[in-house]
């Protein structure tokens, strides 16, 4: 059984031991895969107006050995879907820096930050015993914004929502 070693950002040199919390089966070259869920819902308040608004997100983050980071998502709402991916470096400022990039904490959670027009994501993958995990999902606006805007699924032209709550999560690891 062998050891995922990941950077640790907030020390020069050190390293972030997460084999306490992810076995990774074979050699370093192999993968740790992640599967994070989350449903969301939102009111759009222009240009159109519809309340309630159930959005399904998946996120399916595989971690190499040599912490690069590849992550597939999707996101889907009734008949509606879109997909995206990207790869970095693990704590590196990663292929689309603007958007979204992942980091390893010094308490042994993998964070990520999504950077979207009026507010940011903070999502939080915490590593527990065993080949567990728990995702916490977290939006803030920004200074001076009172909406989030967000690309439509629909049309993939930004809408605005006056309220956005995440109400489901989930976290496997593989």
């Amino acid at each position: 059984m062998a050891q995922l070693l990941l950077p640790n950002s907030g020390v020069a040199g050190g390293l972030l031991l997460l084999s306490a919390l992810v076995t990774v089966p074979g050699n370093l070259a192999e993968a740790a895969e992640i599967d994070l869920t989350y449903d969301s819902v939102m009111d759009m308040v222009r240009p159109d107006v519809h309340p309630n608004i159930a959005v399904h997100h998946n996120l399916k983050i595989t971690i190499s050995g040599q912490n690069d980071v590849a992550e597939h998502r999707d996101r889907n709402v009734k008949q509606y879907s879109d997909q995206n991916s990207m790869v970095q470096v693990l704590s590196s400022s990663g292929d689309d820096s603007n958007y979204a990039s992942w980091h390893a904490a010094p308490d042994g959670k993998l964070i990520r930050l999504q950077n979207d027009p009026q507010s940011t994501r903070t999502m939080t993958v915490t590593l527990t015993s065993g080949n567990t995990c728990h995702l916490d999902v977290n939006d803030q606006l920004k200074p001076g914004f009172n909406e989030y805007a967000f690309l439509r699924i629909t049309t993939h032209t930004i809408g605005y929502f006056s309220s956005y709550k995440v109400v489901r999560t989930s976290c496997t690891l593989h």
